[in-house]
């Protein structure tokens, strides 16, 4: 699999659906997402790891587990590095499920415009910390089989 497609879908896993009546500030956390999306897109590592608490992690697949934005930093920029400019992510929140105040659990959909992987999944842990809703746990896997 590209590396590419890796770093694109460690943002990729992170929005849910409803559960606990009204997920808490729904469209913050979509806003989050499409903040990943267009930093993956410009290839602005700096931005993708906004989106990250700083002790977040992610797994991409049965790849080995991402711990630390700065370990999340070093695995980004080598795979942004080695990206087509021209290929681009789309993400869709497929759900937001809300499991306390200040914590939620986000479904994504990953599009690729190129590129061998079309399209994955993710499931991510989003925290509010300091009123900004981060993922705190990415989770990235193949797409759904019909």
């Amino acid at each position: 699999m590209p590396k590419a497609v890796v770093a694109a879908v460690l943002v990729c896993s992170a929005v849910a659906g409803a559960a606990h009546g009204a997920p808490p500030d729904e469209e913050a956390i979509r806003s989050s997402v499409a903040a990943y999306e267009t930093a993956w897109n410009k290839r602005d590592v700096a931005g993708v790891l906004a989106t990250y608490t700083p002790d977040a992690d992610v797994v991409v697949f049965d790849g080995p587990r991402t711990a630390g934005r700065e370990a999340i930093r070093a695995r980004l920029s080598e795979d942004l590095a080695t990206t087509p400019p021209t290929m681009r992510i789309s993400l869709t929140v497929t759900s937001i499920r809300s499991l306390t105040p200040e914590s939620a659990i986000v479904d994504t959909v990953a599009r690729f415009n190129e590129g061998a992987v079309r399209e994955n999944r993710g499931t991510s842990v989003f925290v509010r910390r300091d009123g900004k809703w981060l993922v705190s746990a990415l989770r990235v896997f193949p797409a759904q089989r019909p």
